[in-house]
């Protein structure tokens, strides 16, 4: 949690601070700050949260597991040759292509939109490296915001315009041509500014105070427990008012505080003791956080049973089964979305494009041996079709396969007289062995 710093009598105290008074009396100064929950910006917020931080660095780790590949449009191959392969592979000095690609959606979900600024060679203009920027310090120009509907021959004037990054520190002019924006909400929705998307983190902050506040209620719960009631009986002496100083100080302040402090107390009144200690469970503290965790969980598309922070029990069938329908449906989408803008600005004049996918991820390998089984099943109606005298294009094209596919002559087998002709040759082998 960040707190506000101030220098008091020539001490740095950080606020909030935790404090206990003489009569064992626990709190939080009345100076503490809030600045964590009202001042962060959303990328600060989802970087220091127990909840959200987790959840978007398992998201985001997954995502950039994905295996990269550039192909030509024309046939699919993979050309391993390609100027920019290397981009794809170390982007700049200090990252690889999966960190750079974790960084990215990182910053997508806690700002809205996720930037790459392209790097290029001062002559040729070829990119020569790429660095994801925090979208908060972009300075966008005022008049991108008149003539918001341009023309398409105009859009390349619209794209020549500056931006200015990170104002305060490294105050670089770029041009938007040179920036790509990946939006995690759809942008242009009803924003002035075209290159803007609300973030998810937004509608979550309420949610992420409260998980805080409880965090901050549970630790000084903690600090203070363990209050004691020393009271004089009903038919018994009273006790006296030095006793009844002593009592409190005894049992209150100082216990626990030093190890020559003890705790006994002499008396002639009658007294009781009773523990004045708060039950953690009844105070709900953790319920809440798991509820808030769901809601968490549930603005990210994150199943349960992929990951949950209550440890809920699941079989380790669904749990794959989970895991690979939420590969499929939101990150290889996600991924695609990402593809498709690198694609129409690196690889707009080119023949070649990126593609990738998560196939070779472990898990995926169930589901490989599935696609597989269907193709087999193709391949055999294929092959029946085919023996019935179906034309080629149409028995394609029913079995599920592309019909332009050339296929060699080949005369369909009969499984029957497959198996009396192996019968046949096992016999004769026999008979010459």
């Amino acid at each position: 949690m960040k707190a506000l710093k101030m220098r008091v009598l020539g001490l740095d105290l950080h606020f909030p601070t935790w404090l206990r008074n003489k009569e064992g009396n626990s709190f939080y100064d009345i100076t503490a700050y809030d600045e964590w929950s009202r001042d962060t910006s959303n990328l600060d917020l989802a970087s220091t949260h127990p909840l959200l931080s987790p959840a978007i660095l398992f998201i985001s780790k997954l995502y950039s597991q994905a295996n990269f590949d550039i192909k030509d449009r024309s046939n699919k191959d993979i050309n391993e040759n390609h100027e920019l392969q290397r981009l794809f592979i170390k982007p700049n000095y200090r990252q690889t292509f999966s960190d750079l690609l974790e960084s990215l959606l990182f910053t997508q979900i806690a700002n809205g939109v996720g930037v790459l600024y392209i790097k290029r060679n001062y002559l040729t203009k070829t990119p020569n490296a790429l660095y994801v920027l925090d979208y908060a310090l972009i300075d966008f120009p005022d008049e991108l915001e008149k003539g918001k509907y341009p023309n398409f021959d105009k859009s390349e004037k619209t794209l020549n315009k500056k931006v200015i990054y990170d104002e305060n520190n490294e105050n670089i002019e770029i041009k938007l041509k040179d920036l790509l924006f990946f939006y995690d909400m759809p942008n242009e929705v009803y924003q002035k500014n075209p290159f803007y998307s609300v973030s998810r983190v937004e509608g979550l902050r309420q949610t992420l105070w409260n998980t805080k506040d409880s965090l901050i209620a549970k630790n000084i719960i903690i600090k203070s427990n363990g209050k004691e009631l020393i009271s004089g009986t009903k038919d018994g002496f009273p006790l006296t008012p030095d006793e009844k100083e002593q009592a409190e100080k005894q049992f209150n302040t100082d216990y626990g505080l030093s190890a020559t402090r003890k705790r006994g107390l002499i008396t002639k009144a009658s007294i009781k003791w009773q523990s004045m200690h708060l039950i953690m469970r009844d105070l709900g503290h953790d319920e809440g956080i798991r509820t808030d965790a769901s809601i968490v969980f549930t603005a990210l598309h994150l199943p349960r049973d992929v990951y949950s922070i209550d440890g809920a029990k699941s079989t380790y069938k669904n749990t794959n089964q989970s895991l690979i329908s939420y590969i499929q449906n939101e990150m290889q989408s996600t991924l695609e979305s990402t593809l498709a803008t690198i694609n129409t600005t690196l690889f707009l004049d080119d023949n070649s494009y990126l593609d990738g996918n998560y196939d070779h991820l472990p898990v995926m390998l169930g589901f490989k041996s599935t696609e597989f089984e269907i193709i087999s099943s193709q391949a055999k109606a294929l092959s029946d079709l085919l023996a019935t005298g179906m034309p080629k294009e149409i028995a394609l094209e029913m079995s599920g396969f592309d019909k332009t596919i050339v296929l060699e002559d080949i005369e369909p087998v009969n499984p029957e007289s497959q198996s009396t002709n192996n019968n046949e040759d096992i016999t004769q082998n026999v008979q010459d062995g």
